[in-house]
């Protein structure tokens, strides 16, 4: 350690260590004496002349658990490093603290260990918080993935109540509307899987949210139907507030264009398309079929309604062409 030879300047920098729970130690390692100043006494709460003399005086302050990884960072440092940093924690009495020590290593003319000379830190406080704060984590990620867990429970027992209900209908119209509703709650549900199986609360990557819609929607064509599902989208992160709604449209859209747009097994595909386009973004479902838009024999309509309802949800402006099929875009600023 460095000497401080006027009292005032020695004072002054034994105040400034302590009020930081920090203080200073050297080690002569030819000798093997270890030198701490008074304020790393302070930290470890040791009195001075109990401070640790020897490298084993010191290692044996090491908690148990931490001391072959200490022991063998310190050695690695002596072999061929310069400046260190590292953490541990001390046992002194019935306290455990946790100390974070910074320090470097002198050598001789000869290039062999001189001293090593360090200050140590009281970061116990820190560890703890840290703690404390995974414990959070943890417990949010466990009521998250409950929550999860329930509402898609809760959407599967609103749609096994609606499937009862369609059965006892005699109407074929009436039935199809309940297979309709029901259609859109298992899309609500299978959207909400795939948010939220791991978690995700922040971003989402949009390309890979709509390659996995496509893939579900594949599964909507009738086998030996020639009809093919595309997914072009460019990397985009949204929020949920928009990611949401736009896999509803892209499931509405896609639906209704792989079970209408392509009559009598005629072959066809429906893509499904993001891009940037300066500030904005694009959304694009097509078909080259007779058309995304219910037929008014097949339905109320209220699919083009929900369609129109979540577009104007995230301010996004919808317009429909029809030419050689029907071409469906969604234009929006991402939030």
């Amino acid at each position: 350690m460095p000497d401080v030879a006027h009292p005032a300047a020695h004072e002054r920098l034994m105040a400034a260590l302590r009020a930081s729970r920090c203080g200073t130690w050297r080690w002569d390692v030819p000798r093997d004496v270890v030198e701490w100043d008074e304020a790393l006494c302070g930290v470890y709460g040791i009195p001075r002349h109990r401070a640790p003399r020897t490298s084993r005086e010191f290692v044996a302050l090491i908690h148990p658990e931490d001391r072959e990884r200490t022991l063998a960072t310190l050695g690695a440092c002596l072999a061929g490093g310069g400046d260190l940093d590292y953490e541990f924690r001390a046992v002194v009495g019935d306290r455990v603290l946790w100390i974070y020590d910074r320090s470097t290593l002198v050598r001789d003319a000869a290039g062999r260990p001189a001293y090593m000379t360090g200050a140590c830190l009281d970061v116990t406080d820190r560890k703890r918080i840290e703690a404390e704060l995974a414990t959070a984590l943890e417990q949010q990620r466990l009521l998250f993935t409950e929550l999860n867990h329930r509402v898609k429970n809760h959407l599967q027992m609103i749609a096994a109540v609606l499937r009862l209900q369609g059965a006892r209908q005699e109407l074929p119209a009436v039935r199809a509307e309940f297979e309709k509703a029901i259609g859109r709650i298992d899309t609500i549900a299978d959207l909400h899987g795939r948010l939220y199986r791991d978690c995700r609360v922040g971003d989402v990557d949009m390309a890979a949210y709509l390659a996995d819609i496509c893939d579900g929607l594949r599964r909507l064509v009738p086998p030996g139907t020639p009809v093919a599902v595309e997914c072009t989208a460019e990397p985009v992160s949204l929020g949920l507030d928009q990611a949401v709604p736009l896999g509803l449209v892209v499931n509405e859209l896609a639906t209704n264009a792989i079970r209408h747009a392509f009559p009598a097994g005629a072959a066809g595909r429906v893509r499904v398309g993001l891009v940037r386009q300066g500030d904005a973004c694009v959304l694009t479902v097509a078909d080259d079929g007779c058309g995304l838009v219910e037929p008014a024999q097949e339905g109320t309509g209220i699919g083009r309604r929900i369609v129109g309802a979540l577009a104007a949800q995230i301010g996004a402006s919808l317009t429909v062409e029809q030419a050689a099929g029907t071409v469906c875009r969604l234009a929006f600023r991402p939030a």
